[in-house]
């Protein structure tokens, strides 16, 4: 089995260390054969644009970071095709600026400006070699030293990149590819704080239009980052700017996996994972015309062997999308409980979003959600009258929808009379109060209602899966809580293994659409529990000595649960018990 590339972003350690990966060299052919000055192509995050970007410096580059690139590609895609052209003609050739903006992440445009200053210096350290060259002139010179002593005023290092592809071209006798990776990240920090935000804009525009616009020594410019952002705010002016969105063709295959390549990659691991439950929870990103699946989970599955669980939207901070969503107009809210049932919905779209308008304006909060990696599109169709798009989206998969569910905890939460009545209808579960539980749990769904349309003839039980799961997120500190594990003779859906002494809990849910069916779904789950030996994995957490396996059944908003006792020691069970359906009941 290969090595697992978790968090590798430098293609030269990629194809030189035995990780296991997907070709996407083709890319380059691509970007060469476009007649493009300077693209943007913006994805999700953790959809391999560092790592893209960097395959494009080590192809371009005779060397990065002192070591050659000759021969990284000779054995790749881009090697085969149109009889090597590419490589014998492009590979190694030119001078290249590579930056990426991922880490600037202050709290205020002072040390974001500090941050980027840092960055630059960075990039100027590639090229020591100017400071000494012949083709520099005493003029040029002087600028870049006054660069490099952090000696530059704002207005100079706003002409930073472009001072640096003029003396590289000059040099070399060739033009600069400049590549600026995770270019939209600084706004991000400054969403919230106008006058930081406003400063932002201001120097990363200056920035990019000096390197990018009329700039008689580039060869190609490439911009990667999660969204468009207006015309009239940071990339107003570069009127050589072509944009590539989750909603275009080009360049659609070389981001994300597709079906096949997924295929492959679990093969290679010998993993037999059922793939029609990987692409339940990971795929369903249209991308152009093509259907991909989430490239950073996919990686954490094969890693964990085939485990499922949250793992892209846990690589980051999702604040925002939260506080939008929570803080959202009753028109949101109310089409929220669709996307929530599996529905899609019509919405508008904005390639270039607007990022003062993410509070008031409904078009710029769908479009933060679709370009983000939080939605995803099915048809798209320019209107008729404006640059927006009409497009049907839909949550893409079940990793981002348990996302969802625990985003609305903090709202659920609100429904409870008291922070101590949701500390005691947890405490019921855990201590084994099965039936006070239960009763707890539908007076919570029926709480819940505006919200979440639990009637819904297209519900599962992975909904209600996520919405018990989401409920217990705050008990982590107390608890080991796992989902969707394998053990004994299946995978259970929720085990709750204690830190310390008390008893454990399995949880196996079922979704029916007649009330009369709730008893026998319940019992049904519970005896799965115990058929399949669910506790097989408890058996070697030798201080837990008992778990309680309960089987809940659901339908709408009717809960029945049935339940009992597991003795680890004895290897024993105790009768079971059955609640009764506690539909109609309030607080």
């Amino acid at each position: 089995m290969k090595k697992l590339p978790i968090g590798v972003s430098n293609f030269h350690k990629l194809v030189s260390n035995d990780y296991l990966f997907c070709d996407k060299t083709a890319m380059i052919a691509d970007l060469l054969n476009k007649g493009d000055e300077v693209i943007l192509i913006t994805r999700p995050r953790r959809w391999g644009k560092t790592l893209n970007m960097s395959m494009l410096q080590h192809f371009f580059s005779l060397e990065v970071n002192g070591i050659p690139t000759a021969g990284l590609f000779d054995d790749l895609a881009i090697s085969k095709l149109e009889g090597g052209k590419y490589i014998k003609q492009y590979q190694g050739k030119y001078p290249v600026i590579m930056i990426s903006f991922k880490d600037v992440n202050a709290s205020n445009f002072e040390d974001a400006y500090n941050s980027v200053y840092e960055l630059i210096l960075e990039v100027y350290s590639v090229y020591p070699y100017l400071f000494t060259s012949d083709q520099v002139n005493e003029l040029q010179l002087q600028q870049l030293y006054v660069i490099r002593n952090r000696e530059a005023s704002q207005q100079a290092l706003e002409k930073s990149f472009k001072l640096l592809s003029q003396c590289l071209y000059q040099h070399h006798s060739q033009k600069v590819y400049i590549l600026i990776d995770e270019y939209d990240t600084a706004l991000n920090k400054a969403y919230g704080n106008q006058a930081y935000l406003k400063s932002m804009v201001a120097f990363m525009r200056n920035l990019f239009s000096a390197a990018l616009k009329d700039n008689d020594y580039l060869e190609k410019g490439v911009l990667t980052g999660i969204l468009r952002v207006s015309k009239d705010s940071m990339l107003s002016g570069l009127n050589n700017l072509k944009t590539y969105t989750l909603l275009d063709q080009g360049y659609s295959s070389h981001f994300g996996l597709s079906e096949i390549e997924v295929q492959d990659l679990f093969t290679k691991q010998n993993l037999a994972t059922c793939l029609d439950q990987v692409k339940s929870w990971y795929n369903g990103y249209r991308v152009g015309d093509l259907v991909m699946y989430n490239p950073w989970s996919i990686i954490y599955c094969l890693s964990e062997e085939g485990c499922f669980d949250l793992y892209w939207v846990n690589t980051g901070n999702n604040d925002l999308i939260k506080q939008l969503i929570l803080s959202s107009n009753e028109s949101i809210k109310e089409q929220f409980e669709k996307l929530m049932q599996g529905e899609a919905l019509m919405v508008s779209i904005d390639k270039h979003l607007a990022f003062d308008l993410l509070n008031r304006n409904e078009t710029s909060f769908w479009s933060l959600l679709l370009f983000a990696g939080y939605l995803t599109w099915e048809k798209s169709i320019l209107s008729r009258n404006s640059d927006l798009y009409d497009c049907v989206v839909r949550v893409p998969n079940n990793e981002v929808r348990r996302l969802y569910n625990r985003f609305f905890e903090e709202w659920l939460l609100s429904k409870f009379p008291s922070q101590s009545r949701y500390d005691t209808f947890l405490n019921h579960l855990l201590v084994g109060k099965v039936n006070e539980f239960t009763k707890d749990l539908s007076a919570y769904l029926l709480k819940s209602v505006s919200f979440f349309d639990t009637t819904s003839a297209k519900q599962d039980e992975s909904f209600y899966h996520g919405f018990v799961l989401a409920m217990l997120a705050s008990i982590s500190d107390r608890y080991y809580i796992h989902s969707n594990r394998e053990s004994g003779l299946g995978r259970y859906d929720v085990l709750l293994i204690p830190k310390e002494d008390a008893k454990a809990l399995l949880l196996e849910f079922k979704q029916v659409r007649k009330e009369k069916e709730l008893e026998n779904a319940a019992k049904f789950a519970l005896e799965k529990i115990q058929n399949q030996s669910y506790h097989t994995e408890l058996l070697q957490h030798r201080h837990v000595k008992e778990v309680v396996e309960v089987g809940i059944a659901f339908s709408g908003k009717s809960v029945v649960a049935a339940y009992g006792t597991y003795d680890l020691i004895l290897k024993k069970a105790e009768p079971v018990n059955l609640t009764s359906k506690y539909g109609q009941e309030k607080w």
